[in-house]
């Protein structure tokens, strides 16, 4: 490869102090959220207030400064939402990451420069959904994580948006963006923020031994980074703000030498990873089109590296010990204790441990007192020349110089000439080479001086102001791009505008229907098929049935729109890439619950469909203040906690694909005895769905006519055709059941 690679670091910042390591260690652009609004609410994050003052400090180093606003937004959030947009974009921020679709829209109309980042949540995985995201006004897409190399060049070529991927760091073992297992179960929201990480718990295999079935390992990408340039990804991510500062350290500086060295790295960048956060960190196979060897059964947090095994006196060790080094104890790939370094050096050394644990057990380092303290004392500068003039009799003038900015300031004394012993020109330079706690590199002086004297004080004074308005000079520098930023009084109008508008109910059934029977017999307003494998007879019998067939939300679109072409028929879109393949089809579609409309706002953006499925996470109270009544409100049915594109018969049996056993039965349950069903799904790749052991039932509530969605049940269809007709058959549901989210609701 010719030359270095122009390419974007962008680091995580959920604390100033994973900004300031990240930033000092050679990151080209954070991210970070404010107290409200963003996916990463347990990190300490920022505020309004002190928003401004960062993005300088980030613009002093040309360091970009993006803004997470990237959770879903109810109803009555939507508002202030907008006025936090409004203000970020007028503190000089470079960008904003969304998940909203109107808030999309919104930030896509102020005045650019200005990136509008279109979040990972939205599940975008191919070219559909690129120019969907592209349509609607987004400047970089977000690839979701599983995302083959394929799809992120056929991304790239969709021209006019960049592309960004996660390059290191924890992934999801849900598709992105569509997981409600948080939600569903304790009613923290990850689409929210709040994920409390379910599928980091243990789970069995159809009543086996108890392992993480459920938890996905770490991306290290340091061996698909040259992949994904020479795709054309312009951003690489760091997954991790809610973590240590020194990992974002750790991780930016590891990176950057990473692409300043054109690709290439030694074990020890890998290890100081590992050091950092591995949770059995590896590279994924993902990005080569697979979906093999993603589950870390055995661990489901920070196990370090390996440095010795326990012995009598301490630690047998071959590595460099600091006293301090926290340490963890595994045996067969499992933790058993803990410890830390009660003493430096290397051989035998002392250590305190707790658990219970035998001698000759491993030791893996999780935390280096010697890392992190090179990572907090790393210190990033700026390169200063400086030209100081000073002659007997007149005032003195220093300028310092830094790339294309330079200040000049003048003393407000005059120079007087030296009467006895002159200032030397090796004091004065020894004066002007003091920068303090500033973050500057002198790097050159010139001096051009006569026989004077200057106190040290005066020399101290005049380099003090000279570098606070060579600070000041470089920001503003820096922000002169944004100098016309303006709202305009109409952006806040957007709510008020849309809420102006009102679409009423017209009582509406519309029933899922797995197989051909179902949606033979199924008399319903809306016939939703949803078969395990789709194919050319499937379409086929879906448009004889005028039924909309439901895809899943990783769906092999190239295959689809082969068949869609053959037998076009309406289909239920779960992400924007299903949207814009209808919409380039001409097709009628619905907009399903993988969309995820939280509000009226993004609601409006789905106009054209045919109706469209509230959110699962909304509560009937929240779904009947819709200004927009035409949806469907989820009822009845399966709750699909998460949909995989990994294969769980491979994660928890072993299986190939060449012995592919997907039709037989396989269950999850939790350490509460709580179960959990997995359903394939086939196009042209396999997908499954984790599904809750107890489904959704609400009958014994609903008493009124509505626009329902349910999963086909003879009895239950029967019940609301009648509820919808003005008659209550007092039907009760027989079967364990749960109520969702539909009363109790998500934080």
């Amino acid at each position: 490869m010719n030359g270095k690679p122009k390419t974007e670091i962008l680091a995580p910042a959920g604390s100033a102090e994973q900004l300031i390591a990240a930033v000092n260690n050679g990151c080209d652009s954070v991210y970070l959220g404010l107290d409200c609004f963003n996916a990463r609410m347990k990190a300490a994050n920022f505020k309004s207030d002190n928003l401004a003052e960062w993005i300088d400090f980030c613009h002093l180093f040309g360091v970009k400064v993006y803004v997470a606003l990237n959770t879903s937004l109810k109803n009555d959030e939507y508002e202030s939402a907008l006025k936090i947009l409004a203000d970020v974009y007028l503190k000089n921020a470079d960008g904003v990451i969304l998940t909203d679709f109107a808030l999309i829209s919104a930030a896509a109309q102020l005045p650019k420069p200005f990136d509008v980042v279109a979040s990972t949540q939205l599940n975008v995985h191919d070219k559909w959904g690129a120019t969907f995201l592209k349509k609607l006004g987004a400047t970089t897409v977000v690839c979701a994580r599983e995302t083959s190399l394929k799809d992120i060049e056929d991304i790239v070529s969709v021209g006019g948006i960049k592309a960004e991927c996660f390059i290191h760091g924890a992934t999801c073992v849900c598709q992105s963006g569509q997981c409600l297992f948080s939600a569903m179960v304790g009613g923290k929201s990850g689409n929210r923020g709040l994920c409390a990480q379910p599928c980091r718990k243990l789970y069995s295999a159809n009543g086996k031994k108890f392992a993480y079935l459920l938890s996905a390992r770490d991306l290290c990408g340091l061996d698909i980074a040259k992949k994904l340039y020479q795709a054309g990804v312009s951003v690489y991510k760091i997954e991790g703000r809610n973590r240590r500062a020194e990992y974002a350290g750790v991780t930016s500086k590891i990176y950057r030498k990473l692409f300043d060295n054109d690709f290439l790295y030694d074990a020890s960048d890998k290890t100081q990873l590992a050091e950092m956060y591995n949770r059995d960190m590896a590279t994924l196979s993902y990005i080569e089109g697979g979906n093999d060897a993603i589950i870390s059964p055995n661990v489901n947090n920070h196990i370090g590296v390996y440095v010795g095994k326990v012995c009598k006196n301490g630690i047998r060790t071959d590595a460099e010990i600091c006293k301090g080094d926290g340490f963890k104890l595994t045996e067969r790939g499992k933790e058993v204790g803990g410890g830390a370094a009660l003493e430096s050096g290397t051989g035998v050394v002392a250590a305190r441990f707790d658990g219970v644990f035998a001698d000759g057990t491993e030791v893996r380092r999780t935390t280096s007192v010697r890392l992190c303290s090179e990572i907090n004392s790393a210190k990033r500068t700026l390169n200063v020349s400086v030209k100081f003039v000073a002659k007997g009799n007149e005032k003195a003038t220093l300028t310092l110089s830094c790339g294309d900015v330079a200040v000049t300031v003048t003393s407000d004394y005059i120079v007087p000439k030296a009467l006895k012993t002159p200032t030397s020109a090796q004091e004065i330079a020894q004066q002007l080479q003091k920068t303090g706690d500033l973050q500057y590199t002198i790097c050159d002086i010139v001096l051009e001086t006569g026989e004077i004297f200057l106190a040290k004080s005066q020399i101290n004074a005049l380099r003090r102001t000279a570098l606070e308005q060579l600070q000041t000079e470089i920001i503003r520098n820096y922000n002169e791009r944004f100098v016309h930023r303006k709202v305009e009084r109409d952006f806040f109008r957007r709510a008020a505008i849309l809420t102006e508008k009102r679409k009423d109910a017209v009582p509406t059934l519309a029933v899922v229907c797995k197989n051909e029977k179902e949606a033979t017999d199924c008399v319903a307003d809306y016939v939703i098929y949803k078969p395990a494998i789709l194919h050319l007879k499937a379409f086929e019998f879906a448009k004889d049935r005028n039924a909309f067939v439901d895809l899943p939300s990783f769906a092999d679109l190239d295959y689809l729109q082969t068949l869609l072409t053959a037998q076009p028929c309406g289909i239920v879109c779960h992400n924007v890439g299903h949207v814009q393949l209808a919409r380039e089809l001409g097709l009628p579609y619905i907009a399903g619950g993988g969309l995820n409309i939280f509000n009226d706002f993004s609601a409006e953006t789905f106009d054209d469909a045919t109706t469209f499925v509230y959110s699962t996470e909304l509560t009937l109270d929240e779904i009947s203040r819709f200004r927009n009544q035409s949806g469907l409100t989820f009822v009845d049915g399966e709750i699909v906690m998460m949909k995989l594109v990994h294969c769980p018969y491979k994660a928890a049996k072993g299986y190939s694909c060449g012995s592919c056993v997907a039709n037989a039965e396989l269950v999850y349950s939790d350490e509460a005895g709580n179960k959990f069903y997995l359903l394939r799904r086939k196009d042209g790749r396999c997908t499954f769905e984790l599904i809750n052991g107890r489904k959704l039932s609400v009958v014994s509530k609903l008493n009124h006519r509505g626009r329902y969605l349910t999963d086909y049940d003879k009895f239950v269809v029967r019940h609301y055709k009648l509820l919808n007709e003005g008659v209550n058959d007092g039907y009760a549901e027989q079967k364990p059941y749960t109520k969702g989210r539909l009363f109790d609701g998500v934080e």
